[in-house]
């Protein structure tokens, strides 16, 4: 499977260079007041379950982009997974706190080799983000949601490994295209139903690969595939 770089627009990164000093977004960002006291933080909500919440194990630097047009480069960020928000640190606080989702028009997160575009969309009549897979006349998206498995205990016989709770993962796909966005199946033959024009170019593909939707990077080579052979 080759190696895949998730693309960013060059529209949105044009001018931007990561810089020395982690950043902090303006604190009207935040639906709490910075100079209060009484900040609410997340960073014990999920103690004792295993695995993490959010995209990314810890926070990273980051760029946030504002409904306002502001741009924020190198601002510690992460994607919370479960609640669909986007998480950040200040300076001033080191927890974890929620920006605003009615302020943000897209973010990016980074684990120092590739990027990830996240962008908000109106999914089912909910702003919604969405990592952004491939663009072009026809864009792919991957919603990846999280939540918690809770431990069967199943009493003195019970023989499951798993007696902790712990976070599973499931990636949802969308296609935006001139008729709008829509959820793509998760199967060899639902994404040929949804080419049928490309029938014999996905037959020849699904032969050489087999695809694991549950890695969004498999996917991504699947659309790939898709938006250069259509």
């Amino acid at each position: 499977m080759k190696k895949i770089l998730i693309l960013i627009s060059a529209t949105f990164l044009s001018g931007i260079a990561i810089c020395q000093q982690v950043a902090d977004l303006p604190a009207n960002s935040f639906p709490f007041n910075l100079t209060g006291t009484t900040i609410q933080t997340f960073d014990d909500r999920h103690e004792g379950v295993v695995g993490y919440y959010t995209f990314f194990e810890d926070f990273s630097a980051g760029i946030v982009e504002l409904k306002n047009k502001g741009v924020y480069k190198n601002v510690l960020i992460n994607y919370d997974a479960v609640s669909d928000n986007l998480i950040a640190k200040s300076e001033r606080i080191s927890s974890a706190m929620v920006v605003r989702k009615d302020l943000v028009q897209q973010f990016v997160l980074s684990d120092g080799v590739r990027e990830f575009k996240f962008i908000k969309l109106s999914v089912n009549g909910l702003p919604t983000y969405l990592l952004v897979l491939v663009e072009g006349d026809l864009t792919f998206y991957c919603k990846t949601t999280k939540s918690i498995k809770r431990a069967d205990l199943g009493g003195a016989y019970n023989t499951s490994e798993s007696r902790n709770d712990e976070f599973r993962s499931v990636n949802t796909y969308y296609i935006a295209d001139r008729v709008g966005l829509r959820e793509l199946p998760q199967t060899k033959k639902g994404i040929i139903r949804s080419f049928p024009h490309m029938e014999d170019k996905l037959n020849v593909f699904f032969k050489k690969n087999k695809i694991n939707f549950s890695d969004h990077a498999e996917a991504q080579f699947l659309f790939e595939f898709i938006q250069e052979n259509r």
